[in-house]
């Protein structure tokens, strides 16, 4: 683009004649106006702050605006309204907990298969030379008002201090060209009941167990040397293959605290309400089955009644799950120190709990968290096999105004080069298939947690998951369930009286489902 700006001055035609042609200056910078502002609603670190400079950094004239907002506020009433008013934002994180609501209504984002990519990101590794004077920045000008083309460091530094290529995204892709990069039930996540692809996937939750060495050193579970060389990590997953052994384990662990340790409320669990979460999101199926239907269906035939009824009045896996989570309880394995409160990395911290279920992204929360307990945790198996929690899906509005500059960004931030950079910069299993080969997951160690074999320990059992079907009212009946487990938890009510509480609101809280 050229951009000539001459001198100012007075000169009478007159003069000019007689004296010729002035020559003329040609100006030596340009301010960079904002081209197009892309608004974007999310939570935690969906949005890594490292990628965004990397891509102001090549596109100075696009504005990111990140809002970061409560997560069931966000994902609720907050796109509501702006579905409904039509004055949102461009871009929206959607968390696999309520992707099933959000399919069922496709009409409120853009179908992605029918986006294409320009050819904005389609070479990162030259950008505009600029140069920042106050709140404003120039590009810079050659001798004919060109904007000055440099070489952009194509590479970032990871937390390891290896060089990683920044990757370039070519023109012409659509969500359907980009699928095959992607684990086919993280991507069904982020597709309507009609079809639509109203998200791109991020990360992946996959679940394991993280425990501090040095509590189940001091208690007797595993010996120094076996914490030590590693192998403690196979002992420990062999004492609960199942959560019938887990619970074991947490007993025979709180039956090793001192007087004084109960005092203070130590114990083996941050919060037992977690073995419900993570027991059902191993099952085939949780509330809802897939019928072939848009929106799925709750109702499936209980095999004692022979009759359709709701899947979770009768699923022995969510009976289960309630009677396993009201027997630790009981037996005081937990410490009732809920997960994101003020109270849970103290805990982490002091060793209050020595174990945490914890997705894959978890892990970067606890060094955050808890840096000076580096080396003290260590990653076992889930018990019962692996199991999944939370990922989000990135969406665009079907009512923005910059689909176009949405679609760039998010092709670009979501790209398998882009998913690695995370990964080996914040430990972020990626939802991108076609990187667990590359030796930088798959033979990845962490020295925050013992040097545990993290690639090899997640990403078998990643490989392994199937998506569970999210139906629109998965977080209601979530929230039925954590509400009757409280009741009993504080005395309030018997497991069975609790039990059939919380069935009566199901039936009036699905009373529409299908």
């Amino acid at each position: 683009m050229k951009f000539k700006k001459f001198t100012a001055g007075i000169a009478l035609g007159a003069l000019v004649i007689g004296a010729g042609v002035s020559s003329a200056s040609a100006a030596t910078e340009e301010k960079v106006e904002i081209s197009k502002k892309i608004t974007i609603w999310t939570f935690g670190d969906v949005i890594e702050p490292n990628l965004v400079l990397q891509y102001k950094k090549v596109h100075p004239d696009i504005q990111l605006e990140i809002k970061k907002s409560d997560l069931a506020a966000m994902n609720g009433t907050d796109m509501t309204a702006a579905c409904t008013s039509k004055t949102g934002p461009d871009v929206v994180a959607v968390e696999v907990q309520y992707s099933g609501k959000w399919r069922s209504y496709p009409k409120c984002f853009q179908d992605l298969r029918n986006m294409r990519t320009s050819s904005a990101n389609a070479n990162m590794t030259t950008t505009y030379k600029t140069v920042k004077k106050g709140a404003d920045s120039y590009y810079s000008l050659d001798a004919q008002g060109e904007r000055i083309k440099v070489a952009n460091s194509n590479f970032y530094i990871d937390s390891t201090g290896a060089k990683v290529n920044v990757g370039s995204v070519k023109a012409g892709l659509s969500a359907t060209t980009i699928k095959p990069n992607f684990l086919s039930w993280r991507w069904e996540q982020g597709v309507g009941h009609d079809g639509t692809v109203i998200g791109i996937p991020t990360d992946v939750g996959g679940m394991q167990v993280l425990y501090r060495t040095d509590l189940f050193v001091k208690k007797g579970l595993i010996t120094a040397a076996q914490s030590k060389n590693g192998t403690g990590r196979d002992i420990v997953s062999k004492m609960w293959p199942t959560w019938d052994k887990f619970i074991a384990t947490g007993k025979k662990y709180v039956s090793k605290l001192t007087a004084a340790e109960k005092k203070k409320g130590v114990g083996f669990i941050d919060n037992v309400g977690g073995i419900f979460t993570a027991m059902l999101n191993q099952a085939p199926e949780k509330y809802y089955k897939d019928n072939g239907t848009d929106s799925g269906t709750i109702y499936a035939t209980n095999p004692k009644t022979k009759k359709k009824e709701p899947i979770y009045s009768f699923s022995p896996v969510i009976k289960k799950a309630w009677d396993n989570v009201i027997i630790a309880d009981k037996a005081k394995i937990g410490t009732r120190t809920a997960q994101f409160s003020p109270d849970w990395p103290v805990g982490m911290n002091n060793g209050k709990f020595a174990v945490i279920m914890a997705p894959a992204w978890m892990m970067d929360y606890v060094k955050q968290q808890a840096p000076l307990t580096k080396g003290k945790w260590d990653i076992a198996a889930l018990p019962g096999g692996g199991g999944n929690l939370g990922g989000t899906q990135l969406g665009i509005t079907s009512y923005s105004d910059a689909k176009q500059e949405a679609w760039d960004f998010l092709a670009w931030y979501l790209a398998p080069e882009q998913q690695l950079q995370v990964f080996r910069t914040y430990g972020l299993f990626p939802s991108a298939k076609s990187i667990y080969n590359n030796a930088s997951v798959k033979d990845y160690k962490d020295p925050f947690f013992n040097n545990a074999p993290v690639g090899k320990i997640y990403s078998t059992g990643i490989l392994k998951l199937k998506p569970i079907y999210e139906g629109e009212l998965n977080p209601v009946i979530d929230k039925a369930f954590g509400d009757g487990l409280g009741r009993v938890s504080a005395g309030k009510k018997t497991s069975a009286a609790s039990w059939k509480i919380t069935m009566d609101e199901l039936k009036k809280l699905t009373r529409t489902a299908k």
